[in-house]
């Protein structure tokens, strides 16, 4: 079987410099270490396979840690940890006395790159990685890897003992990944929002392995024109799904680019308080201080209610700078699809819209008319027509905050 990891290509390709200390939990048989040399990297290995075959039924396994562990220099300072699928398989004390261990040597930026099984089916003990290319790995059953069943470990629960690590992106089920695998990248006393877009983001890889097909490629006139407004170093909110796509390209167009994905938040609070919830603050994590050039909305508005729309719009028109830039899109025939579709912008401001769902329900937007009544606080600056992939009939709209 065989695994494509987008994390560890985002590592090499844009996350990792030259110089970065990398310490790697794993075995050396990877291969991945020889990859980060070449980036003259300095590499330090703990093999936490071989402390597992050894201290599986140690009487203390916390001491054994210990031993196992090899001393360091307390000016090491490390930029990156590997860990594979390692954290599966080792008791929740057993983490948290590891990141006990190991704090002497992290700093304020230290990126946690690990993999956690998600399907009904776990492993019953760690997979060997052995790298073939474009960090495609294939899974080695080596009979040499001691039998431990995996812990299961959630990813709240595994953060709750990695004391001050917090999530800052999450892969999965992307072509070419093993779909009961997500890959998760932790910092380590982050300064940064957590829906802050880092250069160098793990989102930024999605085009390092997937090229987007012709009939994919969109050119919106709304796009650029909201674009070309916005100021240098402008502040912009990218309101599209959070995993599975390439932001990279948004990214260097801006100067801070924050992702919230709003309608999974929404699904999220109308499965906890119903029908009715609608937008708050609480969806929003960068600071309050923050204020947005420009909002990307792209089709979330078509699977809104009037009052939800109000809402949202009053609450953007709080974050954003007199003259701000919302874009987004409206459906135009009877019928539209169920859930949002996928936009990713391109290197030549051109949008690849795909994952357009086959499924449709009834649209319930109204009128342009309607639609800026319950937006008072923007006028329209721009208005286009357009067609997607799928060809649903679709209009642009750009609209700017009054000052």
């Amino acid at each position: 079987m065989q695994h494509r990891s987008f994390g560890l290509a985002a590592l090499t390709t844009e996350m990792v410099k030259s110089g970065d200390r990398i310490l790697d939990l794993g075995p050396l048989s990877s291969g991945t270490t020889q990859a980060f040399l070449g980036l003259n990297c300095q590499c330090h290995i703990e093999d936490l396979v071989e402390y597992l075959a050894d201290n599986q039924h140690a009487d203390d396994p916390l001491q054994a840690l210990e031993d196992h562990l090899i001393p360091k220099p307390e000016s090491l300072k490390f930029d990156v940890i590997l860990c594979w699928d390692l954290l599966n398989f080792l008791e929740l004390d057993v983490i948290r006395h590891l990141i006990r261990l190991l704090e002497p040597h992290l700093k304020p930026g230290t990126i946690l790159h690990t993999m956690r099984y998600t399907g009904r089916n776990q492993p019953h003990k760690p997979r060997r990685f052995r790298l073939l290319e474009n960090f495609c790995f294939e899974y080695v059953d080596d009979p040499s890897y001691p039998e431990v069943p995996s812990k299961g470990h959630s990813t709240v629960t595994l953060l709750k003992c990695m004391d001050r690590f917090s999530l800052f992106n999450s892969l999965m089920k992307r072509e070419g990944m093993d779909q009961n695998v997500t890959e998760h990248f932790l910092e380590y006393d982050s300064t940064t929002s957590r829906n802050q877009v880092r250069s160098g983001g793990a989102s930024d890889v999605s085009a390092y392995f997937r090229q987007v097909r012709d009939d994919e490629r969109l050119d919106f006139a709304g796009v650029r024109k909201a674009l070309s407004a916005l100021p240098t170093g402008a502040t912009v909110l990218d309101c599209g799904r959070k995993n599975g796509r390439n932001i990279d390209a948004l990214k260097k167009k801006v100067g801070a680019l924050y992702v919230e994905d709003l309608h999974a938040s929404l699904a999220w609070r109308k499965k906890m308080h119903g029908e009715t919830s609608g937008f708050s603050e609480s969806m929003f994590s960068f600071d309050p201080g923050t204020r947005l050039d420009g909002v990307f909305l792209w089709d979330l508005l078509n699977f809104c209610s009037a009052d939800q729309i109000a809402a949202l719009g009053e609450l953007l028109a709080g974050r954003m700078t007199p003259g701000g830039q919302l874009h987004f899109l409206v459906y135009k025939s009877s019928q539209q699809p169920q859930r949002p579709a996928m936009y990713e912008l391109l290197e030549d401001e051109k949008v690849a819209v795909t994952g357009i769902s086959e499924s449709r329900s009834a649209r319930h937007l109204g009128s342009t008319a309607d639609l800026m009544r319950l937006l008072p606080g923007y006028r329209l600056f721009g208005h286009h027509l357009g067609r997607l992939p799928s060809g649903d009939s679709v209009q642009e709209f750009v609209l700017q905050l009054k000052a």
